[in-house]
């Protein structure tokens, strides 16, 4: 409801039927990405103290982006690996794979030493995610891609983008290969087109980071060049003033679904202490009970 509230009266949203865009970003905790939407779209996302490294972005939030002609509307999405929810990931794998289903466009934000990690650059995430995303919303007439671009954070070292953007796609080849699919699922090019760009150290390399920025801005802004981002072919197809109600609806898929509710180590545990308390316990009862299964299985009865 708040959200309709916002498309409706506050950014001016709704009247623009399917003339307009959605992205998202997630990523691991401090990475960048409010900071990095907020240089893109010029939108006003909250940012995290440079004094400090802790959570800014909580839940998943929204604003309208500039970015052109377009209408966009934006989508902050809780870091991921935060110290905050610890092990307890259910939040940020929902969100994640909601991200994968009504974004357009879901940026994925990175640190260049994470890169080749399969935690750090959220492999694993994409792996759980991406399976479930095929069991609840693909394999239909009306799939449509996602793309997911991958912007490397802080690239310094001499290691060029391509030999980076390898890294990464020898990374979701090698999780597509081994993603339990449903009958008739297509080629992982079929669901995803992937994209990359890198931007220099923001701090220490201000200047080149900000030249990376605009042209970063370029890609998402220019109709007319040869990269533009926004591709018909992303496009879910779904009016402004219905997008509230489908994310709702996509929400509750996402929510309801049990795969995602994996069992934290802690669970694991307990599960085993569990099991392991519950053997010991029944081991004197089966030791007693062992011979009155020999007599039986060797046909004496007692009376009484």
């Amino acid at each position: 409801e708040e959200l309709a509230e916002f498309m409706q009266h506050k950014w001016g949203l709704a009247a623009a039927g399917f003339d307009y865009d959605v992205v998202a970003v997630f990523g691991s905790q401090s990475t960048g990405k409010s900071t990095l939407l907020n240089r893109l779209f010029d939108t006003r996302f909250d940012v995290m103290s440079e004094a400090q490294r802790q959570q800014t972005t909580r839940g998943i939030w929204a604003d309208r982006g500039s970015s052109g002609a377009r209408h966009v509307l934006i989508m902050d999405v809780e870091g991921t690996d935060g110290r905050e929810r610890g092990e307890h990931q259910d939040f940020e794998r929902k969100s994640a794979l909601f991200s994968l289903a009504v974004g357009e466009v879901v940026i994925v934000n990175m640190w260049e030493n994470m890169v080749g990690l399969y935690n750090g650059a959220n492999m694993g995430l994409l792996k759980t995610v991406m399976e479930v995303n095929l069991q609840l919303f693909g394999g239909g007439d009306d799939s449509r891609k996602t793309l997911l671009y991958f912007v490397i954070r802080d690239h310094v070292s001499a290691a060029p983008l391509a030999s980076l953007a390898a890294t990464l796609t020898a990374d979701l080849t090698r999780i597509w290969a081994g993603l339990s699919k449903p009958a008739g699922a297509g080629a992982f090019d079929a669901y995803f087109d992937v994209r990359f760009a890198s931007l220099a150290h923001k701090l220490l390399q201000p200047e080149a980071f900000e030249q990376g920025a605009r042209e970063l801005r370029r890609q998402f802004a220019d109709r007319g060049s040869a990269d533009y981002v926004f591709r018909s072919e992303y496009r879910r197809h779904v009016p402004a003033d219905g997008f509230a109600r489908y994310a709702q609806g996509v929400w509750e898929a996402v929510a309801s679904n049990r795969d995602l509710d994996l069992p934290t180590q802690q669970e694991l545990l307990a599960q085993f202490r569990c099991d392991e308390i519950a053997a010991a316990a029944l081991a004197p009862f089966r030791a007693a009970l062992a011979p009155v299964r020999a007599r039986v299985a060797a046909g004496h009865v007692d009376d009484g």
